[in-house]
């Protein structure tokens, strides 16, 4: 009677929406952070589930890491790790080579290196006014992503307007390596800084701003935000959400355009008071 009740459930926490078809039959319960019921309906798909906006934590010391790597790698059966799936981006086929010890061990190797606790994300009211940080990843452009007409050119709309208040403090801007295409926005690159450095002056930071990011799905900084109770101007999720977040009583929305970001900066820099309803 036990093994009856058993229940095979995937969580997925890639960035596109689209439903990984050998998982989905697989499993009883599929679990998405970029569920996306416009393009995979309940009547189609009904055991997809959104799950809670995302973010990387460190969660063992190096060497329960490391076991815990090893471990997941001798369980997961070669299918699974050796998989070939079609890149509709590239418009060909590819293969996923999970089965490189050396690969699959430096995926938890870097969240347990770069990655903070949990705990670290409270929630404590220390935002200052008139102080805005926003550092981010200037993501790659190509002529799949096309970041450099989303994700990339949304955040430029805003840090390029935070720098141009002048009732404003502003710091940060682009993170940039040498992947990144830097040529529209070279007059914003800066330096990165640590994860740790980066949560203290997001904790200090009056509002934050949130967009869908790579292949528009819900990236770490709309979890992030929400952990740490922080007043967040949004353009409009791309992706569903387990229950909505509501214009002006957790959130504000923002059109996706620069005069409407001039705006919200504006406006919130002049209400603290709506500010703290939305922490």
């Amino acid at each position: 009677m036990y093994f009856c009740n058993i229940k095979k459930k995937v969580i997925y926490t890639n960035d596109s929406w689209e439903i990984q078809k050998q998982d989905y039959e697989w499993c009883d319960v599929y679990g998405s952070v970029n569920a996306n019921f416009t393009h995979c309906p309940k009547n189609l798909f009904p055991k997809l589930v959104s799950l809670v906006p995302s973010f990387g934590v460190s969660v063992f010391n190096q060497q329960k890491t490391l076991r815990l790597a090893l471990c997941n790698f001798l369980k997961a059966p070669y299918d699974i790790l050796n998989v070939e799936c079609w890149n509709k981006h590239k418009n060909k086929m590819e293969v996923n080579h999970y089965n490189n010890l050396k690969h699959f061990i430096g995926k938890y190797y870097k969240t347990n290196k770069n990655r903070m606790n949990y705990e670290d994300y409270d929630n404590t009211e220390t935002s200052v006014d008139n102080y805005i940080f926003f550092l981010s990843t200037l993501w790659y452009n190509d002529e799949y992503n096309k970041n450099d007409d989303g994700v990339n050119l949304r955040r430029a709309w805003y840090i390029r307007s935070c720098i141009s208040d002048t009732n404003i403090t502003f710091e940060g801007g682009f993170a940039a390596d040498s992947t990144s295409s830097t040529n529209k926005f070279a007059d914003i690159v800066t330096n990165g800084v640590s994860m740790k450095e980066w949560i203290e002056k997001t904790k200090k930071s009056a509002f934050v701003f949130n967009t869908p990011a790579f292949w528009d799905c819900h990236g770490w900084k709309l979890g992030e935000y929400l952990a740490l109770g922080k007043c967040i101007i949004s353009t409009p999720l791309s992706n569903d959400l387990p229950a909505p977040l509501i214009n002006g009583e957790h959130i504000h929305y923002v059109e996706s355009s620069p005069e409407s970001i001039d705006y919200a900066i504006i406006y919130l820099n002049n209400h603290p008071q709506y500010r703290k309803h939305l922490e």
